[in-house]
């Protein structure tokens, strides 16, 4: 997932066991230590949102919520999508906006959604059974359900979205394979990129966006205008470009993709 997280978590986790030393032992070292396992779950369920990974998530809510929040079991993609859309970023600082009541965590979390903006929204976290498990969470709704889509732009959203994310995390092996045939003839590739060479053809990105209703299909092909932002945090540019899709056999492959440079 493509976080723009705050600086202050990682500072915090790095700086906590000396905080800890210094504050003494007893039950001040115990609070601090509970704050600590409370961000890293917070960090924990997060990312996994951003990341879809569907297969996780059910393990990280108590069972109260799976049982009075109608959480699908299992929990499909699309299932996930309906309930909060597409997590783009978030961020929370520990120090700041972590809160903790005993057994009970509230986190207020700072989410940019695609197609949504930016919004706050709360995360409360329970100490269960020796865990923090995820009692609540302001930003899911599982009564929304999955909308009806076609099956071909259900197709090119997930190409996309898998080959964007490939491309953030540079895995070279996976964009190489879903490349169309004719996009590497064009451009004589014969082998995925290594990762020295692919970091001046793409060079580093943050984060991408773009808007699944936008997706227009016509004879075997897919069009869409996305955006990504490239470079560190303080100093991120954004570039929109028309990306095109083409159907080989039963993939849909990547043929036009103005985001690298050669």
């Amino acid at each position: 997932m493509r976080r723009i997280f705050t600086a202050a978590l990682s500072l915090f986790l790095l700086l906590f066991p000396i905080m800890a030393f210094l504050g003494g032992c007893g039950e001040g070292n115990a609070k601090g230590n509970r704050s600590q396992e409370a961000a890293q779950a917070a960090v924990s369920f997060m990312d996994a949102l951003g990341n879809q990974d569907v297969g996780s998530l059910r393990d990280m809510f108590s069972p109260q919520y799976l049982e009075t929040g109608e959480v699908p079991d299992p929990i499909s993609v699309e299932e996930l999508t309906a309930a909060l859309g597409y997590l783009l970023s978030y961020r929370f600082s520990p120090d700041q906006d972590l809160v903790l009541e005993g057994d009970r965590a509230v986190v207020r979390v700072e989410m940019e959604i695609s197609g949504k903006g930016t919004r706050e929204e709360t995360l409360v976290l329970s100490w269960q059974d020796g865990a923090w498990k995820v009692s609540s969470f302001t930003a899911l709704d599982w009564s929304n359900k999955p909308k009806g889509k076609t099956d071909a732009r259900a197709e090119v959203e997930k190409a996309l979205r898998d080959f964007l994310v490939s491309c953030i995390d540079g895995r070279t092996e996976y964009i190489f394979e879903h490349l169309s045939l004719a996009y590497k003839e064009k451009h004589r590739l014969e082998k995925p990129w290594t990762a020295a060479e692919f970091s001046g053809v793409f060079g580093t990105a943050r984060s991408y966006d773009f808007d699944p209703g936008d997706i227009e299909l016509k004879d075997g092909s897919a069009e869409v205008d996305v955006t990504i932002e490239f470079g560190s945090r303080g100093n991120l540019e954004s570039e929109t470009s028309r990306v095109r899709l083409v159907k080989e056999g039963r993939d849909w492959l990547v043929d036009a993709f103005p985001f690298f440079i050669y």
